[in-house]
């Protein structure tokens, strides 16, 4: 099977050079091929590839030779992709690629032109490179290597690497979880799983940052400085809510061999928020991104994430005597008819695994 590897890098001034001509001619060629796209109507990689050695052996785009080649097959590639998910209506248009957004190009790996040290990389046109990493995959085959200069200029490298199947061993439990903004995941045996991020002080951060960055000239050494620290912010962010659910989701694995979950319409229920508030709240409790995890881990280490109805009320219905209640907004739930008073996302996880547990 296949598994990601994201690792942070510590690029010399030369080999920082080197990444910028790299991203350059990258992003030239995804530009110059979308240009010509949208001139000619011709869509096929085929072509444009014949293309490309043209533009190489040319003297005006001669440059182009002093790229990885992996870089710009790659960068075609990625147009193709972009392409074909737009004629499949899954996304807009492709549009041009702009210099001061983030910066990233891929590489194959081919006749061990990819190596990772135990505190370096070596990787072609910059040779060795300083990284940070803290697992060991130098047994495992490297496929591919996604290099990225961030907005916060922090540069990171994205390995895809075969491994073997690691799965778990297999416990005899099943569960029932429910999702939501108040706590990222309600177990149906209690357990709770919430983010311990000071959102009101990251926030009042991120104002404080931008404040400055609009009091900055437009593209002067200071607005790009300040540009970063606005940047780092906003990725701490993230990052201290990937690791979160990362935590949350693997120790949820490891304890169970089935989870029963419902099949959110997560848009449709950003939809709904009328408050922008509330709709803050819904994107930053990462829903989508606890469901993906859940699922791929599932795979990963042979367990089984299983949804059911969409639509069945599993926070309206009492999991004591089975009769619906509309609770409402409360965070908990009082049944008028057995009078039993239960945590609301702990009496949805419960209906949710026993509803699991009948329908499958």
């Amino acid at each position: 099977m296949e598994k990601g590897l994201k690792i942070r890098l510590y690029p010399n001034k030369n080999q920082i050079s080197l990444l910028n001509i790299i991203f350059g001619h990258a992003r030239f060629v995804y530009n110059y091929f979308l240009d010509y796209s949208k001139r000619t109507k011709d869509y096929k990689y085929t072509n444009w590839s014949k293309i490309l050695t043209d533009l190489k052996n040319s003297d005006s785009t001669s440059f182009l030779k002093n790229a990885d080649k992996f870089a710009l097959q790659n960068s075609l590639r990625n147009l193709a992709t972009a392409y074909a998910n737009f004629f499949s209506k899954r996304t807009n248009e492709p549009v041009f690629k702009k210099k001061h957004n983030e910066q990233s190009y891929r590489t194959n790996f081919t006749n061990n032109n990819i190596v990772l040290y135990e505190n370096s990389i070596k990787l072609p046109k910059l040779g060795n490179v300083k990284c940070k990493y803290g697992k060991d995959i130098q047994k495992n085959k490297i496929i591919s290597v996604t290099i990225k200069l961030l907005k916060s200029g922090i540069y990171e490298a994205s390995i895809i690497y075969e491994c073997e199947e690691m799965m778990l061993p297999k416990t005899g439990n099943s569960v029932g979880i429910d999702l939501g903004v108040r706590k990222l995941i309600t177990t149906s045996d209690g357990n709770t799983y919430i983010s311990d991020l000071d959102i009101d002080r990251i926030n009042n951060k991120i104002r404080k940052e931008q404040r400055r960055l609009s009091r900055c000239e437009l593209h002067s050494k200071n607005y790009n400085k300040q540009r970063k620290k606005l940047a780092k912010v906003y990725q701490y962010k993230d990052n201290y809510m990937l690791d979160t659910i990362h935590k949350a989701t693997k120790a949820i694995v490891e304890k169970y061999d089935v989870i029963y979950m419902e099949d959110l319409d997560i848009k449709d229920l950003i939809k709904k928020q009328k408050l922008k508030i509330h709709k803050r709240k819904m994107l930053l409790s990462s829903l989508g991104q606890i469901t993906t995890l859940l699922k791929y881990k599932c795979e990963c280490y042979g367990k089984e994430l299983k949804k059911i109805e969409r639509y069945y009320p599993s926070s309206q219905t009492c999991s004591n005597c089975g009769k619906t209640y509309k609770v409402g907004k409360s965070e908990t739930y009082r049944c008028p008819h057995c009078k039993l008073i239960i945590d609301r996302d702990y009496n949805a996880a419960i209906n949710i695994l026993n509803y699991g547990l009948a329908h499958n």
